[in-house]
């Protein structure tokens, strides 16, 4: 009974993570599914759940957290796509308990616990995004620090240098500060640009390093010497982390070595001496 209903529950997640990982082609506005669903099909769900997002049932709430979260995720989807997504595979799930429920009775009770469970999925999914993005964003501002030291013992003002480094930096940070470099091209100062991004990633790394330069502008001192000296704290700071993750790397290993590893082991070590002694106790 339980397994039938945990099968119902997993296919609603599934069905409803599958959705979420869409990629969308914005230049022919088709969607390009990570699992086999023809290309129509895939729009026909897309637009579906964009029109049951943007319904006065998905509405619902206080919808700043997920706002929250897809900014920070890079804004992969719509909140319209996201909120009909959730909606969606809550009553898939909720669905298919109730439909389970004439040959299974516990799966009526247990429908509105699998629509809740369904309905967060989407969260979860977007908030490991989210933190995927942070952190890959954490790592680059090393790299647009070497490039900004670089740039400006080349003579470049800070402008012109946070200009090169978003031309030369990849994505995620590239992407916000190319965003950056297009406000300063429309007028804005190149602080109040690097602090919308700062805004934006919500990243401690880079919030540190526009508080630096904001200060340095202000207080007339050289933005060259406090590049310097915030580069070489955060080259430190890398430094320190790689350490930890390195000590802590032998504790995330315990765990699938006991479960996994050790348990194979001791049944090719261990199993077949205990056969071969059942087996000459039985004989004897």
């Amino acid at each position: 009974m339980v397994s039938l209903v945990s099968v119902a529950a997993g296919l609603s997640v599934f069905l409803g993570t599958s959705a979420f990982l869409f990629r969308i082609d914005s230049a022919t506005a088709r969607m390009i599914p990570a699992v086999g669903i023809p290309s129509e099909e895939a729009s026909a769900m897309v637009g579906l759940l964009n029109r049951i997002g943007g319904s006065r049932l998905a509405s619902i709430g206080d919808s700043r957290l997920l706002r929250r979260r897809l900014r920070l995720a890079g804004e992969p989807r719509s909140l319209e796509f996201v909120l009909g997504l959730k909606v969606g595979t809550g009553v898939v799930a909720g669905g298919s308990a109730m439909l389970l429920s004439p040959t299974i009775p516990p799966a009526l009770l247990l429908a509105p616990f699998l629509a809740a469970l369904a309905f967060r999925v989407p969260d979860v999914r977007l908030a490991r995004l989210a933190r995927t993005r942070q952190a890959r964003i954490d790592r680059q501002v090393v790299d647009l620090m070497e490039l900004l030291v670089a740039t400006t013992q080349a003579g470049l003002p800070a402008p012109e240098a946070l200009r090169r480094a978003a031309e030369a930096l990849p994505n995620p940070l590239g992407d916000e500060l190319r965003v950056a470099v297009r406000q300063m091209d429309l007028g804005l100062a190149w602080r109040h640009a690097l602090a919308e991004v700062v805004e934006q990633s919500e990243s401690g790394s880079l919030r540190r390093l526009a508080t630096s330069l904001g200060r340095s502008q202000r207080l007339g001192t050289s933005v060259r010497g406090a590049l310097r000296g915030i580069a070489q704290e955060m080259r430190t700071e890398s430094r320190v982390r790689a350490e930890e993750a390195a000590r802590r790397a032998p504790v995330k290993m315990l765990f699938p070595l006991i479960l996994l590893i050790l348990p194979a082991f001791l049944l090719l070590t261990v199993g077949p001496v205990l056969l071969a002694t059942i087996r000459s106790l039985q004989s004897g």
